[in-house]
């Protein structure tokens, strides 16, 4: 089972900002390296472009192959270059790709509204929130939670934050550190959704808190186990009980008032090579069996309906005890559609 390599990918340069401008148009299609000679397709093998990581794609295709028989290769990178290519393809009408899944569900939405994306309701899709969705177009497969994590070695559970306006408190000053919001679409949608919430002010006041800005949620989280930042003010939920896993002392944070979470969500090119195919393909990503064992062995928890949650620890509850802040499908193409004004108002406080 081979990975295609995003080296592939024409321009892999280009930049969020100048991304989230143009990105799913047939300008940005143009922009990003033009269209391909001729139809390339040839019948073979399903293929899936996905953004999640290589081992959870590669135990999906191999779990996928044991369940029916079938083969499923894929195509695997960031979501942005993911993004360049799937949308380069459609426009010239040559899809590679049947089911594709991605970390950004507004860029999905505005595929769906031009005509780039199969309609298709799963079966399956009928356990999952409707507010979280886009009816006949795509569905979450995993939930991204933004929450606040601490080193339980530096930080006393009871002297921990607990609330996101407790960020504030001058005795956290120097003690922060969160990634970049131009390399994580988690921390854009963080960023967008507080702010919104709890207005401009706050985060104004919470860039003066001397937060350290790394490149992404994996060198965030290595910055609070070092102890040399012992606090995330935000981080993604699965890459601290990753290191949770290998023995680190953390607790995350999910503050009453609620989290921000985004979705990677999972959708079929309308010129998909295996129409039927994709469309099975999505019943197992969505089916309870798929989304228990991705949650138990990535820490992703699914918002499937009947999957049992995640367990109670180090600070985690079941997301059906949590209120989402700015974290449903409308929420998400609204933040989608001020991408580039969010980006413009990080860097004015963060870089």
């Amino acid at each position: 089972m081979g990975i295609i390599r995003a080296s592939t990918i024409p321009n892999p340069r280009i930049s969020r900002r100048t991304f989230v401008q143009g990105i799913g148009t047939a300008a940005a299609a143009t922009a990003l390296g033009g269209s391909f000679a001729g139809d390339a397709r040839a019948a073979g093998p399903l293929m899936w472009y996905s953004a999640s990581s290589v081992e959870s794609v590669d135990g999906w295709a191999k779990m996928y192959k044991e369940k029916t028989g079938n083969t499923v290769e894929y195509f695997r990178t960031g979501g942005v270059k993911l993004a360049q290519r799937f949308a380069q393809e459609a426009q010239a009408g040559q899809a590679q790709c049947g089911p594709i899944d991605v970390s950004i569900p507004g860029l999905m939405s505005q595929w769906a509204r031009q005509g780039l994306l199969m309609e298709y309701d799963s079966p399956e899709a009928a356990h999952y929130p409707d507010d979280i969705r886009m009816k006949g177009f795509w569905t979450p497969i995993k939930a991204l939670v933004c929450c606040m994590a601490y080193n339980a070695d530096v930080i006393k559970p009871e002297e921990a934050p607990k609330h996101w306006e407790d960020l504030l408190d001058p005795k956290w000053k120097g003690k922060l550190v969160t990634a970049d919001a131009f390399s994580s679409g988690a921390t854009l949608h963080w960023f967008g959704a507080l702010r919104s919430a709890y207005g401009k002010e706050f985060m104004e006041k919470l860039a003066a808190q001397d937060v350290l800005v790394k490149q992404g949620s994996g060198e965030t989280t290595d910055t609070v186990v070092s102890g040399e930042r012992p606090v995330a003010a935000m981080i993604l939920q699965y890459y601290v009980f990753g290191e949770i896993d290998k023995g680190a002392n953390l607790n995350v944070v999910f503050p009453e008032e609620g989290l921000p979470i985004s979705y990677e969500v999972i959708g079929i090119s309308k010129d998909a090579p295996d129409p039927e195919g994709s469309k099975k393909f999505v019943d197992f990503a969505l089916s309870k069996e798929a989304q228990t064992s991705w949650q138990k062995t990535y820490y992703t928890p699914s918002m499937r309906d009947d999957v049992e949650p995640l367990s109670r620890e180090h600070g985690r509850r079941p997301l059906s005890e949590v209120k989402r802040i700015g974290s449903s499908a409308a929420d998400l193409d609204k933040l989608f559609e001020e991408q580039a004004d969010l980006l413009d108002a990080w860097g004015e406080l963060f870089k």
